[in-house]
């Protein structure tokens, strides 16, 4: 087997006491390649540190650059946006081969995270600096984006914008959320590749299971966002990179091929 998880945080505390154990999991799954997502400054600096520090020719661990959107209420300046950023170009140069993308960064237009008009800009902000740091250091975009939808079910504010900022780059819109005029629109302009996360399995999502079908076995890879979205079997547990073995038996369930050929081409769509 060769899985890859595209989407962890191995640095949360709640590995903390058996992280060991957790990889040994992974490679038992048929993982060979994870990566560590950066969600700020410090944070992207311990995914780098984790995957130099764990890394094995049986499972290699890369990392990630970038500052989460809901981590925009603190920047109050253009200023010190471009500070952090240039932080970020610096972790990122102390070892290009081992950090690989830019994310996990893009919208968040839940409530708590815009409280006025201001902090949606600042967001926004935030967004297109990451973007222009991908672009200026060729590294593919890992793509948070979330739509209030609590009063609209329909609602695609965030999809809209983030589509719109980033459809000239390349990367993985990560946890996959869209709705499926999101779906057509960016299968039809964008070369983003589209993760499915722990959500994929749950009853109420009924949505992304179309978007499964919809979406080329060439345009999908997996991801676990551990601890974060257990799989439906696993529900109200820690998740574990393990657990993309559970999405990828149900990507082959729902395009009705074998286990094999999803490991083989999500791999491979990651590597490309």
């Amino acid at each position: 087997m060769n899985l890859t998880d595209t989407h962890t945080h191995l640095y949360w505390d709640s590995f903390r006491d058996d992280l060991d154990q957790v990889l040994k999991r992974a490679k038992n799954a048929g993982l060979t390649y994870i990566i560590n997502i950066g969600v700020d400054v410090e944070k992207s600096q311990k995914a780098l540190n984790q995957a130099q520090k764990l890394s094995t020719s049986e499972l290699q661990i890369f990392s990630s650059i970038a500052i989460h959107p809901e981590e925009a209420i603190r920047y109050s300046s253009d200023e010190s946006i471009h500070t952090d950023i240039s932080r970020l170009e610096e972790t990122f140069k102390s070892d290009p081969k081992t950090v690989v993308a830019v994310g996990e960064c893009g919208l968040d237009f839940l409530p708590q995270w815009i409280p006025n008009p201001e902090a949606k800009k600042m967001q926004i902000k935030l967004f297109q600096a990451q973007i222009e740091l991908a672009k200026k250091l060729n590294l593919p975009l890992i793509v948070h984006c979330r739509d209030d939808r609590f009063k609209d079910p329909d609602n695609c504010e965030a999809w809209d914008k983030v589509i719109e900022m980033t459809k000239d780059h390349f990367g993985i819109y990560h946890c996959y959320s869209g709705l499926p005029k999101t779906t057509d629109y960016l299968l039809q302009i964008t070369n983003f590749y589209v993760s499915f996360a722990g959500n994929l399995t749950y009853p109420q999502n009924k949505y992304l299971l179309e978007a499964a079908k919809i979406i080329p076995l060439d345009r999908i890879v997996l991801e676990t966002d551990c601890p974060f979205l257990p799989p439906q079997s696993k529900r109200g547990q820690r998740n574990e990179p393990a657990n993309v073995l559970d999405l990828a038996k149900m990507i082959a369930e729902i395009k009705g091929i074998t286990l094999e050929e999803v490991a083989e081409q999500t791999s491979e769509n990651v590597r490309q």
